[in-house]
């Protein structure tokens, strides 16, 4: 479980340095067989950025998006080895795959970057001609508001970190083995309704993660009732939105009190917590000992 979440507050390190999105995508299902890593790593499912959760908004960006799964597959089975390329919208990221000996069981995605020249026929100019429903220019606008891909000594650095952390999740495999038919189903929505309404919660958590989050701005963003989106929540992740946003929080708050000289009221205000005291029995609800005792024994 500490490697677990060790890994989960490196992962969300990695993303804020270097302004990427990472994806774990699951070709086998054998992160679902252990509850604590797909709770840790389920913050880590899907693309995020504003750019991504626009094409995703339309139906048929959104199919295209799906189909890109069997593909990343079959890529992961020709080169076992991390290769990088564009998606069907332009957006530019590393594929690192997880293998289980030969067996390919999933990878890790990194990146989200925009460029100066993706290919003819996957950039945001491509995508609004085969789709004219979407806002032209207001793809252009998000597509230019992604992050620039950083120089690439420090890529490379990045991609041997991902590429250990892609072994370690390898070697929890136990022997799933990934087919073009597992691929398959992956591109089928499962509980469409339910699926789709926790991504976008999970998105908006993620987005708004330092501020103050209530039931009812994610409930807004997903355009249902609070209490249907609370009982498909729990139903899907494993436990109530207070607790994963708590939870989040101070897996974010542990990074500031390891790696910054910030006071522990001023870490609490910057992940959100308006009440000192609240913030040290959230944390050490999770963890057993107060931030001050983290902060102390780990740095």
């Amino acid at each position: 479980m500490q490697t677990i979440q060790s890994l989960q507050r490196y992962l969300f390190e990695l993303s804020n340095t270097y302004d990427a999105t990472i994806c774990i995508k699951d070709f086998t299902g054998f992160m679902r067989q252990d509850k604590a890593i797909f709770q840790a790593l389920s913050p880590f499912e899907n693309h995020t950025s504003a750019y991504c959760n626009y094409v995703k908004s339309n139906k048929k960006c959104y199919r295209e998006c799906l189909d890109m799964i069997p593909k990343i597959l079959r890529k992961c089975t020709e080169t076992r080895s991390t290769f990088s390329g564009f998606c069907h919208a332009g957006s530019f990221e590393y594929v690192i795959p997880i293998m289980d000996g030969e067996n390919i069981l999933g990878a890790i995605t990194f990146g989200g970057y925009a460029s100066d020249s993706p290919p003819k026929n996957k950039n945001h100019h491509a995508l609004a001609e085969r789709h004219p429903e979407l806002d032209e220019s207001l793809l252009e606008q998000l597509y230019l508001k992604e992050p620039a891909l950083p120089d690439e000594q420090h890529i490379s650095v990045v991609l041997r970190s991902l590429e250990f952390i892609a072994s370690y999740l390898g070697s929890l495999g136990n022997g799933y083995c990934a087919t073009e038919n597992t691929a398959k189903l992956l591109t089928q929505p499962k509980q469409k309704q339910e699926d789709v309404l926790v991504e976008h919660a999970l998105t908006y958590i993620k987005m708004h993660v330092t501020e103050k989050i209530s039931i009812e701005d994610i409930a807004r963003y997903c355009n249902y009732s609070s209490s249907y989106v609370s009982r498909n929540f729990n139903k899907v992740v494993g436990m109530n939105i207070n607790t994963y946003i708590n939870k989040l929080k101070v897996e974010v708050s542990k990074t500031y009190l390891i790696t910054s000289n910030k006071t522990i009221a001023d870490i609490a205000e910057i992940v959100g917590f308006e009440d000192l005291s609240y913030y040290s029995r959230v944390f050490s609800s999770f963890l057993g000992i107060p931030p001050a005792e983290f902060r102390r024994r780990f740095t």
